[in-house]
Formats: structure tokens, C-alpha cells, sequence
């Protein structure tokens, strides 16, 4: 859709006036860049890369004991990730065939009895090889598969073994939305519906899940091809953890791509001494220079990464005798209905303090305008509803990290690290589209705000409310 005349309506005069703001946005761009240089040279700031700041606005300091909990489980050259959301379970991937009794140890170990989602991102053996022995162990509520066929033995038997049992099984396609829980966001990112060729790797299943302001981003094998088509695809790829595409490989992991996402946190699912030689040298330095802090299974064993929704923490188990801690379930509390989440016993930490520091006159930011109930049936028109933000001020505005959200109060939208010019209006539409310097696009595939009544909220990245418009 145009972003013309009906939602950011200009006269053909004011070419020139644009064309003015980009510039000034290029100066502003450069003037804080030298800032931050000069701030990080100066020792009172942390900056761990330029621009090195947190894209959430949390300060992601000390013990977390959040409702999320998730393992990325040492399978060796393969790749398994559980998450544990109160009393719902995603495991995605299940590493190699001879991996396929650890993973089930492993997750009954962690209080695991039903898997409510069972993902496989593609279907070469070190992720769906260990697939056999979950589903003989588990009950599955439902499968998402890459829908990439292939010929091998272990994904006929897979494939056999879900029709046997008469699981649900889907095929991902890019804009899918996931319910499990309606505090959870997961969103298919890719493959799109007309497939990158016949690469299995490059068709990866992509997942972005966001819980609060906490985003994690799940990336199978999707090599440069995807990740290229990913960052230009309009969909918000910003994540404070990554878990690293192919195993780290020299053909993931793209300077574009990384810096699309941001990463604070980069999860290496990979094998000891491997024959492949990963994690590539190349994979690593640009995440290094990134900012990102990198875990990795070889040499961390199982890493859990829990969050509140509000901050997070990494923990490793390299330091325990085995792949996954003995857990203590917590007990009930009484009178309620309460699930029973395994803990950990207490481990070395990582934990980020970023905090992003606030760039011009945040008040002078409003919401000018809003389209709440657009033209037609939403369902099919899912951009026809929008949000304008508008800089009335004198001064370049930094939106890193600030959100906008209904009035839920959960945050539906967080902005990536961009310029508001003075005098500019940018429109956050709800649904897909091309980024650029007048729009910005949520990525949903369902409207977000109610026709009939909703409010707006626009928050900086430290909660604070800078305005709300309702209709």
C-alpha cells in the first residue's frame, strides 16, 4: 500500500522540505555517533559496539525468576531449544538421532510431560533426528514443519509417525501468527509462501517471539539468502537474543542481518571439535563487534536464558556435573491454581546493563493522528489501520527502544533505533511493508486496535508515558 495521501498526506511542494529533513536526519545520525564515541571514550557510559545500546530500554541486571524459562540444550552438532511458559511447552528441533534419549531426558528432567508445540525448522537429521524418540515419549498438540520435502529416511519416519498418532501438522509460512499463550507473541518470519528455491537450509523456519519488551529470535539454518530477503522484508527483527543461524556458520550471520537484530545476547548451538570448523571465525567477529555477548553449547553445555518479560538472564551449566541441573520444583501456592516451574540452582550469571540514553525532546513527540478502524473489512486491510507520530519540536528525537501499545498496556510495537526529525511524522502501520524514513510496520497479520474504542500509548524506552490518544 502507498503510504500517499491518505495517511501521510504532503503537498508536492514540500519535496523540498523531505529531502531537508533526510539530510538533517544524516547530520543528527553522525553528531550521535561522535557523541556515544566520545561518552564510551570517556568511561561513563558501557558501550559494548557502536551504536551498542539495549533497542528494549531495559536495565537487564540481577537474578530473574520469570514466567519464561528457555534451554538451549547442549545436543552437540545439532539443535534443540525448549521453552517453558508457566504450564505451556515449545520444543524446537531435537539435534541428531543419537541425541533423540538425551533430549528426552532432558526434558523430564525439567518437570516436562506434554510438548503443546513440536517445531521442526528443517528436516536434516542433526534437527529432527532426535524427533523419534520425543514422539514416542511425549504427547504433541501440534506440529510446524518447513513443508521443504525430502527424501531421507529419518523425515519419512517423522512424517509417518505424526499421521500415525493423528497430530496436527501445519506448514510454516511467513506472516503465521502462533497462539499458545495470549502473553506470548510468535511470529513466522520465514520461509515466505513462494520458497527460496529447493535449500533447506535457506528455508528455515524463523520465528521472532516476544514476551513484553524481552524479543527472541530463532533462525534454524537460514543462511545470507534469507537473512537478506529478512531484512528486507519490513518485518521487526530487532531481538535481544539470538539464537545463531547454522550452527555459526561463515554463511549466516551477515553484517546487514546482525545489525537488523541488534543482538545482546548470541546462543551458538554447535558440537566439541566438530568437522565443520564452526563456529565460523567470520560469524563470531561480527557478532563480537556487534555488541553481543556469545554463549555456546560446547563449551557452556545447556544455557538457560529466563525472563520476566521485562529483563533476562543467562545461566550456563558448564560448571554442573551433566547437561541439565537437578531442578527443584517450586511448590504451589496455596489456594490457587499455580503452575509448578522447575528453578535452577544458582549458577555464574551474565547479566546486560544497557540502558539507552534518551536523544533530544522526547514531550515534543505526540500522536498527531490515528486510524483505528480502517476502510473495508480490517482482516483484509490490515495496514488500512495506523498510528502517526509527529516531532514538534526543535530537536532530533532517538525512538530506540520505545513502544507503542492498546489498552491492554502490553506493548504491541517496539521501535528500532531511529530518527524523528523536527517537524516529521512518521506512521507506524499495523500490518507488513517496506521500511522507510516515513513508515514503520508492526509485521501483524490480524488488526491490533479495536474499531469500536482503543487507546494508544506511546512509552520511551524506560516506561515512561509520552502520550496517548484514545478514539
Amino acid at each position: 500500500m502507498s503510504l500517499s495521501v491518505a495517511h501521510n498526506p504532503r503537498n508536492m511542494d514540500q519535496t523540498h522540505k523531505k529531502n531537508t529533513g533526510s539530510l538533517r536526519a544524516v547530520a543528527a545520525i553522525s553528531i550521535i555517533f561522535l557523541l556515544f564515541l566520545c561518552i564510551a571514550i570517556s568511561g561513563c557510559v558501557s558501550i559494548p559496539g557502536i551504536p551498542g545500546f539495549s533497542l528494549n530500554g531495559s536495565s537487564h541486571q540481577g537474578a530473574n525468576d520469570g514466567k519464561l524459562s528457555l534451554y538451549f540444550l547442549d545436543v552437540g552438532q545439532g539443535d534443540s531449544s525448549l521453552i517453558i511458559f508457566g504450564n505451556k511447552t515449545i520444543l524446537i528441533d531435537a539435534g541428531e538421532i543419537d541425541m533423540g534419549d538425551r533430549v528426552v531426558n532432558d526434558l523430564k528432567a525439567l518437570g516436562v510431560t506434554k510438548i503443546d508445540l513440536l517445531i521442526a525448522t528443517h528436516p536434516h537429521s542433526d534437527h529432527i533426528g532426535g524427533m523419534q524418540k520425543v514422539l514416542d515419549n511425549f504427547s504433541v498438540g501440534q506440529v510446524l514443519d518447513s513443508g521443504k520435502p525430502h527424501t531421507s529416511v529419518i523425515y519419512e519416519r517423522f512424517l509417518e509417525q505424526i499421521d500415525k498418532k493423528n497430530i496436527p501438522y501445519k506448514v510454516a509460512v511467513q506472516g503465521d501468527t502462533i497462539e499458545i499463550d495470549p502473553a506470548l507473541r510468535i511470529v513466522v518470519l520465514s520461509p515466505p509462501e513462494k520458497r527460496f528455491g529447493d535449500d533447506l537450509n535457506t528455508n528455515s523456519i524463523v520465528l521472532r517471539i516476544s514476551y513484553g519488551t524481552i524479543n527472541f529470535l530463532f533462525t534454524g539454518d537460514a543462511g545470507s539468502e534469507a537473512e537478506t530477503a529478512l531484512s528486507k522484508s519490513g518485518y521487526a527483527l530487532d531481538a535481544q537474543i539470538l539464537k545463531v543461524g547454522h550452527h555459526g556458520s561463515m554463511y549466516s550471520s551477515s553484517p546487514t542481518f546482525i545489525a537488523r537484530v541488534h543482538p545482546e545476547t548470541a546462543i551458538i548451538s554447535v558440537g566439541r571439535d566438530n568437522p565443520y570448523g564452526h563456529p565460523h571465525k567470520q560469524a563470531v567477529d561480527i557478532l563480537t563487534e556487534a555488541g553481543a555477548t556469545i554463549y555456546r553449547t560446547d563449551r557452556d553445555g545447556t544455557i538457560l536464558v529466563r525472563s520476566d518479560g521485562i529483563s533476562y538472564t543467562v545461566k550456563t551449566g558448564k560448571d554442573i556435573g551433566g547437561l541439565v541441573p537437578t531442578l527443584t520444583p517450586k511448590p504451589p501456592v496455596t489456594g490457587t491454581s499455580a503452575i509448578i516451574v522447575p528453578t535452577i540452582p544458582t549458577l555464574p550469571a551474565s547479566s546486560i546493563n544497557i540502558t539507552i540514553p534518551q536523544i533530544g525532546n522526547a514531550s515534543a513527540v505526540v500522536i498527531s493522528a490515528i486510524r483505528f478502524n480502517g476502510p473495508g473489512d480490517d482482516r483484509q486491510n490490515v495496514n488500512g489501520e495506523w498510528v502517526q507520530l509527529t516531532n514538534r519540536g526543535n530537536d532530533t528525537v532517538l525512538l530506540a527502544g520505545w513502544t507503542l501499545s492498546d489498552s491492554s498496556r502490553i506493548p504491541l510495537y517496539t521501535f528500532p533505533a531511529m530518527l524523528l526529525v523536527p517537524g516529521e511524522t512518521i506512521t507506524i502501520f499495523s500490518g507488513t511493508g517496506t521500511l522507510n524514513n516515513t513508515a514503520l510496520f508492526m509485521g501483524k497479520t490480524e488488526p491490533v486496535w479495536g474499531n469500536s474504542g482503543d487507546i494508544a500509548i506511546l512509552k520511551d524506552a524506560n516506561g515512561k508515558i509520552i502520550d496517548q490518544r484514545s478514539k
